[in-house]
C-alpha cells in the first residue's frame, strides 16, 4: 500500500470514488488585526481558503465599538454559513474556523 493515504482506504471500503476524495491542502493559523471594519473581508477570504484565523479586535474597538460588534455579527454569521466555527478568545480576541475544524468548549 505504497503511496495509498488511509483515507483513500477508508473511502474505497465505504464505496467513495477515486474522484471525490481530495487530499489535503495546508491548512495555517493566522493572526489578523482588525483595523477595520472591512478586515472582515480579509478574514473570510482566508477561512473560505481552509485557514484558521485568530484576530485582534483592540485596532477597530479603539475606534469604533459599534463596527466591532457589526463584524463580530457578520463573522459569526458566516461561520453559521459555512458550518465552521467562531469563539471568543479572551476579551480581545476571537477565532474563526473553517468547517473542517470544531473547537473544543469545556
Amino acid at each position: 500500500m505504497v503511496g495509498i493515504s488511509m483515507r483513500g482506504v477508508i473511502d474505497k471500503i465505504i464505496g467513495k470514488s477515486e474522484e471525490t476524495a481530495v487530499a489535503p491542502s495546508e491548512t495555517y493559523i493566522k493572526a489578523i488585526p482588525l483595523k477595520a471594519y472591512e478586515d472582515v473581508d480579509i478574514i473570510k477570504s482566508e477561512v473560505r481558503a481552509g485557514n484558521i484565523v485568530i484576530t485582534n479586535v483592540s485596532p477597530l474597538a479603539k475606534q469604533n465599538i459599534d463596527d466591532v460588534k457589526r463584524a463580530i455579527n457578520e463573522l459569526n454569521e458566516y461561520a453559521v454559513l459555512i458550518k465552521g466555527d467562531i469563539a471568543r478568545l479572551g476579551e480581545e480576541r476571537v477565532i474563526l474556523t473553517p468547517k473542517s475544524v470544531k473547537i473544543w468548549r469545556a
